[in-house]
C-alpha cells in the first residue's frame, strides 16, 4: 500500500516542492488546542490590521447612519414646522376674509327675486332685490361664499379677498365694454 504523500503526487494534487516543505514544518505536539470562543486579538500583524480596518469602517458606517437619521429627523421637522405655518397663515387668511364679508355683505332678508349664477358645473341662486339685480349685472357687486351661504360685497371687497386668498371663488358679472 502506498503512502497518502505518493498518492497525491501520482494524482498530481501537490508538487515535490510541496511535500518536501510539508515535510520539514514541525510537527504539532499532542497538547490540545485551547478553544478561545472570545478571540479578541487577532494572532498575526496582517489580521491585527485588517481588523482594525474593518472596525474603522464600522465606525465610518455608523456615523453615516446616524448623520442620515438626524438629517432626515432634521428635514423631517423642517416640513412639520412648514406645514403647520402653512395651516396658522390659511386659518388668519379664513378668519380675515370672513371678516370681510360679514363687515360688508349686503345681502337683503326681504329680497324676492332669484338671480342664478353658475359655479364650476352647477347652478347656484341667491335672493336679490331690483336694485341688487341691476347693480350685479352693472359688474357693482359681486358674490362671495360665507361657509355655504351666498353673499353680496362690493367688488373693491372682492379684490382684496383675492389678494389675500386667490384661489376664492368669487362672482362676478363682467359687462362688456363695447
Amino acid at each position: 500500500m502506498s503512502s497518502l504523500r505518493d498518492q497525491l503526487l501520482k494524482a498530481g494534487l501537490v508538487t515535490e516542492e510541496q511535500v518536501k516543505k510539508a515535510e520539514t514544518k514541525p510537527k504539532p505536539s499532542g497538547k490540545p488546542r485551547k478553544n478561545n470562543k472570545n478571540k479578541s486579538k487577532p494572532q498575526t500583524g496582517q489580521t491585527q490590521s485588517a481588523a482594525k480596518a474593518k472596525k474603522r469602517e464600522l465606525t465610518d458606517l455608523e456615523r453615516f447612519y446616524k448623520e442620515r437619521d438626524s438629517t432626515e429627523k432634521a428635514e423631517k421637522e423642517e416640513q412639520d414646522r412648514q406645514r403647520k405655518e402653512a395651516a396658522r397663515v390659511r386659518k388668519q387668511n379664513r378668519a380675515k376674509i370672513g371678516a370681510l364679508i360679514r363687515n360688508n355683505m349686503q345681502n337683503d332678508e326681504a329680497a324676492e327675486l332669484r338671480y342664478n349664477f353658475v359655479v364650476g358645473s352647477s347652478v347656484k341662486y341667491l335672493f336679490v332685490t331690483e336694485a341688487q339685480q341691476e347693480l350685479l349685472s352693472a359688474g357693482k357687486l359681486a358674490i362671495a361664499f360665507l361657509g355655504e351661504k351666498r353673499c353680496l360685497i362690493a367688488p373693491e371687497v372682492a379684490d382684496q379677498i383675492l389678494e389675500i386668498e386667490p384661489s376664492r371663488i368669487i362672482i362676478r358679472f363682467e359687462p362688456d365694454s363695447e
